[in-house]
């Protein structure tokens, strides 16, 4: 997507990092999805804008600046500051309470640090940019990355299911986390945004399934993606299949969320030689918890099998958040998090990344947040890059 690197010999890095086919705007804009639906569910956190045309239709959207600084060595590539501008807007219709019809277009100029950083697998900003907008997946579709059709069925016990159909986004049904999936609002690098080993895939056409029982959830995911890489003469359709067991739990200190995934593709992947195509495969557990009313935790383990080529085969990521209450601000917010991931097999032995962000409220409709990332990455080569990216976002919603 934003360029061609080793992936184990084959592949293309994509923001949301990891191993995924040489498509691939793999990205994701659920975002804005979940803004939307929030402010219609009723609830009004700062960073949800909507505004209600009619009592069925609305609109909304969010302008992104960024601007980042990487300091790097290990590496030939200079130090270097980079910017993107981004802009997602959205259209929710709901001509009755269980049908729903969603799309959402994006417009961006700039690629930040993306297509310059020596960290191929992991995008310093893991957002869909200028490279990622035109030509979406191979399928001569530009700006426009979801539109769907939801219908809820209500089931006995209160329990719901909910099937949708369309220009799908993975990630807005698997691999959720409250504290560590949105790179617009919390952190910047997408170890911290998504399973990076085996990233949901985005902006092709699928179908979704979501039923909710109470304090369990299970949701299951197809899409049909594009496979292309050129250095093993592939260019052709894969299925993408996902299912997620989720759970959720209220204690003395908070609500609590734990997720179990598996994901996997069909035979149409190459394999380190190229001799050979195999499909991807990963299992994990994406978990998140209050420990108090400021205080959050959050954690991702996955692993993947390494048939295909892959950049790395284990992941193990945490953090912190803590809410501005504890100083008097309840709307800004401090987090921290750490991913190591094992290599796969090809040039990358192991990496770790470390990031921390605080975010300010400005007003209601906008938000500053200063980012610092230092990533340090070992490879069977002569490049062992490490260093500090340094980041400040702003966001203004309407």
């Amino acid at each position: 997507m934003e360029r061609i690197v080793q992936n184990g010999g084959q592949g293309t890095a994509t923001p949301h990092g990891g191993f995924r086919p040489q498509s691939a705007d793999w990205n994701r804009k659920s975002r804005f999805g979940g803004l939307l639906a929030a402010s219609l569910a009723g609830v009004s956190p700062l960073s949800v804008s909507a505004y209600d045309v009619t009592e069925n239709f609305s609109l909304g959207g969010t302008v992104t600046g960024v601007l980042q600084h990487g300091t790097f060595s290990g590496t030939a590539i200079p130090d270097t500051g980079r910017g993107a501008l981004v802009t997602d807007i959205g259209m929710n219709f709901r001509p009755t309470d269980r049908d729903t019809f969603e799309s959402v277009v994006s417009l961006a100029t700039g690629d930040a640090l993306n297509t310059v950083s020596p960290y191929a697998a992991h995008p310093l900003y893991a957002d869909d940019l200028e490279d990622n907008l035109e030509d979406v997946n191979g399928r001569g579709r530009d700006y426009l990355l979801t539109a769907w059709y939801k219908h809820t069925f209500a089931l006995p016990r209160n329990a719901s299911l909910g099937i949708t159909g369309g220009i799908l986004d993975a990630a807005d049904y698997v691999d959720e986390n409250s504290l560590a999936n949105d790179e617009v609002s919390q952190f910047m690098n997408d170890a911290f945004v998504n399973n990076t080993l085996l990233v949901p895939p985005a902006f092709d056409a699928g179908i979704a399934g979501e039923l909710e029982m109470g304090r369990w959830s299970l949701k299951g995911v197809w899409i049909n993606g594009r496979n292309v890489d050129p250095d093993n003469g592939l260019d052709e359709d894969y299925d993408y299949f996902a299912g997620q067991l989720g759970w959720r739990t209220e204690s003395r200190w908070g609500e609590g969320n734990y997720r179990l995934l598996a994901q996997g593709t069909s035979d149409d992947f190459a394999d380190p030689t190229g001799a050979k195509t195999w499909g991807l495969f990963s299992v994990g557990l994406s978990a998140d918890q209050q420990l108090s009313a400021a205080v959050g935790v959050f954690a991702r383990l996955a692993w993947q099998d390494d048939d295909a080529a892959i950049d790395h085969d284990a992941l193990y990521s945490g953090g912190v958040r803590v809410d501005g209450g504890l100083w008097g601000r309840v709307d800004d917010e401090v987090a921290l998090g750490y991913a190591h991931l094992d290599g796969g097999n090809g040039e990358i032995e192991k990496t770790d990344i470390l990031e921390g962000y605080v975010k300010f409220q400005l007003t209601e409709y906008a938000d500053l947040s200063l980012d610092v990332q230092y990533l340090d990455e070992r490879t069977t080569g002569v490049n062992d890059p490490s260093g500090f990216v340094y980041g400040m976002r702003i966001n203004g919603y309407f």
